[in-house]
């Protein structure tokens, strides 16, 4: 559940009548992101608000969302609120090996970065059941390369020519764009 859809006494009152009412019907946990809706994805997620709403509730679990963009930001967000776990959404579009940099860290590791290999095999899944979606609907191929343009140039953060990759990215019309893009940089 968001925080509450703005920042007017009425909409916070409302959050903790629904949240009261979560906690009346025995919940096993509550994931709350820390931006109102209408703030949308612009400013920054309030953090304040889940580490005095786990100070208030210290006897409920509750995950905590919002500004996670890379795994050093899970342990940061539980570190300053106190949430018994982090719910990432965004920041795993193009990083989805925060989650095993994340498990390796709570086993003492140190998080690593994906190699060129594992970002190919992402990249080219991801594509590949994308396609597999839309491929039987009219233009599914040029409208599966259009879209997995973004996912493209949020995976290239992650290599170390992530420049290049994101204006050529931005320039995939076809699947076959998008093959010669990822044959070009994602080598094996």
């Amino acid at each position: 559940m968001r925080r509450s859809f703005d920042d007017t006494p009425e909409m916070v009152e409302n959050f903790e009548v629904i949240f009261a009412a979560l906690r009346s019907i025995g919940y096993a946990w509550a994931t709350v992101h820390a931006r109102t809706v209408e703030q949308r994805y612009i400013g920054p997620s309030r953090w304040t608000f889940l580490r005095d709403l786990v100070a208030r509730y210290p006897d409920n679990v509750i995950f905590g969302s919002g500004d996670i963009w890379n795994v050093n930001d899970i342990f940061r967000m539980i570190a300053y609120t106190g949430v018994h776990a982090v719910s990432v959404a965004r920041g795993c579009i193009g990083n989805p090996w925060i989650f095993a940099q994340a498990r390796g860290m709570m086993a003492g590791e140190r998080p690593i970065p994906p190699t060129i290999a594992q970002q190919r095999a992402a990249l080219q899944s991801h594509f590949d059941l994308s396609l597999a979606v839309t491929r039987r609907f009219k233009h599914g191929e040029e409208a599966t390369s259009k879209m997995m343009r973004k996912f493209g140039i949020k995976f290239a953060h992650h290599h170390p020519r992530g420049d290049e990759i994101k204006r050529k990215m931005i320039g995939v019309e076809s699947a076959e764009d998008w093959r010669r893009t990822i044959e070009e940089f994602y080598y094996q």
